[in-house]
């Protein structure tokens, strides 16, 4: 599909009163989430895409900012009449997106499932040189691996930190947080759900793509949100 000629891969079936929106880590394709979307498909609409960058969407025309980038979610699910209420599912930097979606537009979103986001608190506690080390490592990786286009997300990645500073999610919303082991994350993860009266922090063992070696736990964990009053 396509707006003001921007082309976006997007995916959307199934059938339920709440949309399920999959919102994938940093660089990766809808793919990534495996055989997951296809088994909620009898009890929700599902909603899947590339942003733009990233696997077979367009070049982005708009800075990769979070705003922006909730900007393009919600003109493409507009332009599918894909409407609330959402269950939000990010991974890792869509663990962010999510996140800020669900401050600005707390009455779109029923609940927020939490996939070893990435937690401005980590990023946030590092010296000034350990940060610059971390952006110069990161830097070498991602032009390694990527191609020119897939490595803006990157770019941009520790000044978006600076978009959660001021989110103020539903104190009452639903959210479920799964941490990885792998990363060691999960203290980090305890500072997302401050405040967050209604919230679940489950610890898994695995590796930052969790989803992919407990599929039928996020499944459970997604049906619990949609069932949710």
């Amino acid at each position: 599909m396509a707006i003001d000629e921007q082309k976006y891969r997007i995916k959307e079936f199934g059938e339920g009163n709440v949309t399920i929106i999959f919102e994938s880590g940093m660089s990766d394709s809808l793919e990534v989430w495996g055989s997951i979307p296809d088994s909620l498909a009898k009890s929700a609409r599902v909603f899947l895409y590339d942003r733009a960058d990233i696997g077979k969407s367009d070049t982005s025309r708009l800075e990769r900012t979070i705003p922006n980038m909730v900007f393009e979610l919600r003109s493409i699910l507009n332009d599918q009449n894909l409407d609330p209420p959402y269950i939000l599912v990010g991974h890792s930097l869509g663990g962010l997106i999510t996140r800020y979606f669900a401050s600005n537009y707390p009455a779109e979103v029923k609940g927020l499932l939490l996939l070893d986001p990435a937690p401005e608190s980590f990023w946030n506690s590092m010296s000034k040189k350990d940060l610059q080390e971390y952006i110069k490592g990161g830097n070498e990786w991602y032009e390694k691996k990527f191609p020119e286009k897939y490595r803006k997300e990157w770019y941009q990645f520790i000044p978006n930190l600076s978009y959660m500073n001021d989110l103020k999610i539903n104190k009452q919303m639903p959210v479920i947080l799964v941490s990885a082991t792998a990363w060691k994350w999960y203290k980090y993860h305890e500072d997302i759900l401050k405040g967050l009266k209604n919230s679940q922090h489950v610890e898994l063992e695995g590796e930052h793509h969790i989803f992919k070696y407990h599929p039928d736990l996020i499944i459970k964990y997604i049906n619990e949100l949609i069932d949710k009053k």
